[in-house]
């Protein structure tokens, strides 16, 4: 028998399958994103982020941030003089450091404060953060399929409160 006869895999042959299985892999889970329970933690996170900047920006900036939220999202507005209504208002913040973020799940927004509720059908945003430092803050619930994640803003900072699971 001659070694031309042995029929087989060459150890190259079967390191380049293994990396390209293991890249199919890798990239098809961070394509699918994981489960949705992930998808709150990383939306949790994502405005755990987003709010912590705020508050730097507004110091940093000198202005009034406010945060809004909707079924789709949430963007940051700023208190300036509207030019085509001339009256002073909420404007969109244009920064892309604080863009408009879309949830990647749907996600019901509950919020709690002690100095502001919004009104409905206005522009009134949930959280405010005044250029001296100052915030009017809250507690927000991130909901989704019974599962909760919850953050609280005051005036030293942002912080994550435990999950919560509704039975």
């Amino acid at each position: 028998m001659t070694s031309r006869d042995v029929r087989g895999f060459t150890l190259l042959e079967l390191l380049v399958v293994v990396v390209i299985v293991s890249l199919a892999t890798t990239l098809s889970v961070a394509w699918l994103g994981g489960d949705d329970h992930r998808r709150l933690d990383a939306a949790t996170e994502q405005l755990y982020s987003d709010l912590s900047l705020a508050r730097d920006v507004a110091f940093l900036d000198q202005q009034i941030i406010g945060w809004q939220a909707d079924d789709q999202g949430y963007r940051f507005v700023t208190w300036r003089h509207r030019q085509n209504a001339d009256e002073w208002g909420w404007v969109p913040l244009g920064s892309q450091r604080l863009a408009p973020q879309a949830w990647p799940i749907p996600l019901s927004v509950e919020s709690s404060s002690t100095s502001v509720q919004p009104v409905p059908d206005t522009d009134t945003p949930r959280l405010v953060w005044w250029p001296n430092g100052e915030v009017i803050g809250g507690r927000l619930v991130l909901g989704y399929d019974g599962t909760q994640r919850t953050l609280e803003v005051d005036a030293l900072g942002v912080y994550q409160a435990k999950a919560t699971s509704r039975p």
